[in-house]
């Protein structure tokens, strides 16, 4: 277990007035407003294990962005990391942060292209170096199509630029003759 609670510890009761029990409630719960609203206790509990949940998930996804050459992992890590910021971002008139979800996800946002960017340099450029040591074209056609298949499966996220700039990393380190340019000869 990672985190160890210490019997005398305790959540500390934030109380709500009651239409930020309702707004609350609906965030947190799986229980409908319209059936039962929670017991202070129990929806600060609850808010608390949906704050430690979104953290604990967010950490790991960001720890993942920033460490893995593999797209499918890089990707699936950037989504749920934005995720759960905005769940977070959700709560955040209901709970007290040291560093305000709503900053974190404006960064994140305003960053995400450079991120992605960042990441697309380099896992090609280990990509690359992947495929000299193969020693059949086939293996080396099969790396190259299963990365590019993962940014193109990833193309809502990866988005137009982005797209464009792995076509020219392919251009230039693949020495992949342009299409357009080929025409023209």
């Amino acid at each position: 277990m990672l985190f160890k609670k210490n019997k005398e510890e305790s959540i500390k009761i934030i109380e709500y007035d009651r239409d930020e029990r309702i707004a609350l409630q609906k965030i947190v719960s799986g229980t409908p407003v319209t059936r039962k609203l929670l017991p202070q206790e129990k929806l600060t509990k609850l808010t608390y294990n949906y704050v430690a949940r979104n953290i604990r998930i967010g950490s790991i996804a960001a720890q993942n962005v920033n460490t893995t050459k593999f797209p499918q992992v890089f990707f699936k890590s950037l989504k749920e990391l934005i995720v759960t910021t905005e769940n977070l971002v959700r709560i955040e008139p209901y709970w007290r942060f040291d560093n305000k979800p709503t900053e974190q996800l404006e960064d994140l946002r305003n960053r995400k292209d450079a991120i992605i960017k960042g990441f697309i340099n380099e896992s090609f450029c280990e990509l690359v170096e992947n495929m000299e040591k193969k020693s059949t074209a086939s293996q080396k056609q099969k790396m190259f199509d299963d990365y590019q298949q993962s940014l193109i499966n990833n193309k809502d996220i990866l988005g137009e630029d982005n797209f464009e700039f792995f076509k020219k990393l392919c251009y230039e380190k693949l020495n992949v003759v342009n299409e357009d340019e080929e025409k023209s000869d």
